[in-house]
């Protein structure tokens, strides 16, 4: 058994005008140490699968495992980077932000800082501790998300489309970085996009969805091409036309 493992989970939202099956019968085992990026058109239940995994919703059907115990509410084995960041206290300094998990757990303050300060410096933005939120840009804000996740050693990250609100020139930045962090802690993640372009620049392996309501595990895509991935090589472009035949058969023919 992987790291992670969802079996036969399913969602269904009830609601005053009746029932909507977001997620169906879904199945996935995650490794240690893998980089899963979740691809799919909007409504497939993507979001759902990772609000599940990290506790937010309960599942209606099936189990979600993670070392093999069952997923029953949120923790901090499990890090979590939005698309926006509105989850950041304005209130705060960059390095407060980040050392705010250590904080909540009784850290003392010279030892979160330090830690602060070494993911700082991660994401590539030292020198920057003493700025607030409203001070930093997007791309910055989305580096201390990530920053705050990493800092509270998490056993997975999960980042629901986190550069997707982004310029593009910033979001190819961003996923060089990423990818640059993530071989150098080796962290699981389970990446949710809608991107195909970003999945195989990004993953070790693609999970397709189908479309929803009532969305599925289509296809599991291996992308066995090194780091850092040139995306006009023939082996980039194989993968590409790959996953995106996937997908174009759920925008055009259905399940």
């Amino acid at each position: 058994m992987g790291l992670v493992a969802l079996e036969g989970v399913g969602k269904v939202f009830r609601g005053r005008t009746g029932s909507w099956e977001a997620v169906r019968d879904f199945t996935l085992s995650l490794e240690e140490g893998e980089f899963f990026c979740l691809l799919g058109t909007s409504g497939c239940g993507k979001t759902t699968v990772l609000n599940m995994l990290a506790g937010f919703e309960a599942p209606t059907s099936g189990r979600i495992l993670l070392d093999g115990k069952p997923v029953t509410r949120p923790g901090a084995d499990r890090g979590v980077v939005f698309q926006g960041h509105d989850s950041l206290y304005d209130w705060l300094t960059a390095l407060d932000n980040i050392g705010f998990g250590l904080r909540l757990r009784g850290v003392r303050r010279t030892e979160r800082r330090a830690t602060a300060e070494r993911f700082l410096q991660m994401v590539g933005l030292n020198g920057q501790g003493a700025k607030h939120p409203s001070e930093l840009s997007g791309g910055m804000k989305q580096r201390i998300q990530i920053a705050r996740a990493l800092a509270n050693d998490p056993r997975i990250l999960l980042m629901d489309e986190p550069f997707g609100a982004l310029d593009a020139m910033t979001r190819a930045v961003l996923q060089a970085e990423l990818s640059r962090i993530w071989a150098e802690t080796r962290k699981t993640v389970l990446f949710i996009t809608h991107d195909i372009e970003e999945a195989c620049a990004l993953a070790t392996r693609v999970g397709v969805m189908k479309r929803g309501p009532g969305g599925t595990l289509k296809a599991v895509v291996p992308v066995d091409l090194p780091f850092p991935r040139e995306r006009t090589s023939d082996g980039f472009m194989r993968v590409f036309r790959e996953v995106h035949a996937l997908i174009h058969e759920e925008i055009h023919g259905g399940h």
